[in-house]
């Protein structure tokens, strides 16, 4: 798959690259009491665009290792970070939506924030890993 000419892969990571650390910045922002009421929607809504264009990343990742074949060692281990991203992220929107869904009962909402938090940091060192690996292995 391209974009004007360029494979689309390396344009939609950036959605990715982008947003998780965005979505991680809005549920470490939530763990503030005061801030969690208005920062629900937005982070539920972060969450889910993150893993949406992290799952768009994966998919033209997969098609362009189809067109050109997987060339080193480091596109493997970069897809397999890619696909534990995937599922911590998964991880990371459910508890999202288990924190909006549960914000009349504050502890069980505070628990789930802290939670999606602390998921939501390792989103982040795997976004930092994938992006690198990917980076390398295109860049040497």
């Amino acid at each position: 798959m391209e974009i004007n000419g360029i494979p689309a892969h390396p344009l939609v990571v950036h959605a990715a690259v982008v947003l998780t650390p965005l979505a991680v910045l809005a549920a470490l922002a939530s763990l503030v009491p005061s801030w969690r009421p208005r920062l629900r929607w937005p982070l539920l809504v972060l969450a889910v665009v993150a893993l949406v264009s992290i799952q768009a990343a994966i998919l033209t990742g997969e098609n362009l290792m189809e067109t050109r074949g997987p060339d080193s060692p480091l596109i493997e281990e970069h897809e397999e970070r890619a696909e534990l991203l995937r599922t911590v992220m998964i991880g990371f929107t459910v508890l999202a939506a288990g924190a909006v869904a549960t914000a009349r009962r504050a502890r069980l909402a505070t628990v789930l924030t802290v939670l999606t938090a602390l998921v939501g940091l390792g989103g982040l060192v795997l976004v930092v890993v994938t992006g690198d690996l990917g980076a390398q292995s295109v860049w040497g």
